[in-house]
């Protein structure tokens, strides 16, 4: 009786641990910011929405599964992955060589470069906007960081503390004041405040600020920045350390998206420009 009982326990225990299993299967769990608009955001309704989470829906759909978000802080969305507690982080997320080292990278979905935006006159004039991408290298990362810590002298520029602007002051720009932030929202609010006088971001997360903010003073200036801590300008989906079996599912579904120009639709429709990410690995 004992046996009959124990049996029929263990088989309801199989049975609720298969139909988990099967519950998760057709599930792609994502985490993302929810706010780092137009990439990511979240509506008074506490949905997440923007170009991330709609081109997420379509590699989903390609793949004949259910996207489930998850808003959460950036610098605890890489430790999460490799936990197991998501499956995929998409918040922009440039491919470097840093995050090469803890997690694995999809294939690119889109591009991006890095500038800074400043609202103070005296930056504007001594470092004006350049329309042009400069790839940082060992030959020139000298000469153009001299430039830049000449126009900002007597400015601070702020940045995301978890993020790669953050580190490439620290690296490049050594004596620059800087005021990081954990948020691009408190970020945001002290600019206009008038307690920092330049931000370094995506050059898309800049113009979309000065577009939905109504910042008129907030100017690019200098070139945008790829190469050095900034990397290719790939943006990819991370996932866990070694998750190659996701990875092999998912890379298929966005290069599918990104020829058939669906990345192209979506991030016009968001950022008013194509950043596909030609030419880029």
């Amino acid at each position: 009786m004992k046996m009959n009982k124990l049996s029929g326990i263990l088989t309801a225990a199989l049975m609720t641990v298969a139909t988990s299993a099967m519950a998760q299967e057709g599930e792609l769990r994502v985490v993302t910011e929810g706010g780092f608009a137009p990439w990511n955001l979240t509506d008074p309704s506490g949905a997440v929405k923007g170009f991330e989470i709609d081109f997420m829906n379509a590699v989903c759909g390609e793949l004949k599964m259910k996207c489930t978000f998850t808003a959460q802080a950036f610098d605890a969305m890489i430790p999460a992955v490799n936990d197991g507690k998501f499956d995929a982080i998409v918040d922009a997320l440039g491919v470097t060589a840093a995050r090469k080292e803890v997690i694995d990278f999809s294939t690119p979905y889109a591009a991006l470069c890095y500038s800074f935006a400043s609202v103070n006159a005296d930056v504007k004039k001594k470092l004006p906007f350049e329309d042009r991408i400069e790839i940082l290298t060992d030959a020139n990362l000298e000469a153009n960081m001299a430039r830049f810590k000449t126009a900002f002298e007597g400015a601070k520029v702020g940045t995301l503390a978890s993020g790669t602007s953050t580190r490439f002051i620290a690296k490049n720009l050594a004596g620059v004041a800087t005021s990081p932030y954990k948020t691009p929202a408190a970020r945001n609010l002290d600019l206009k405040a008038g307690r920092v006088d330049i931000l370094l971001a995506s050059k898309d997360n800049l113009l979309a600020l000065k577009k939905s903010d109504n910042m008129t003073d907030l100017e690019l200036v200098g070139p945008c920045l790829r190469g050095d801590l900034f990397g290719s300008g790939a943006v990819a989906v991370g996932l866990k350390k070694g998750n190659t079996e996701l990875k092999n599912k998912i890379d298929p579904a966005i290069k599918k998206l990104v020829d058939n120009g669906t990345v192209k639709k979506l991030s016009e429709q968001h950022f008013g420009i194509d950043m596909s990410p030609v030419g880029l690995q």
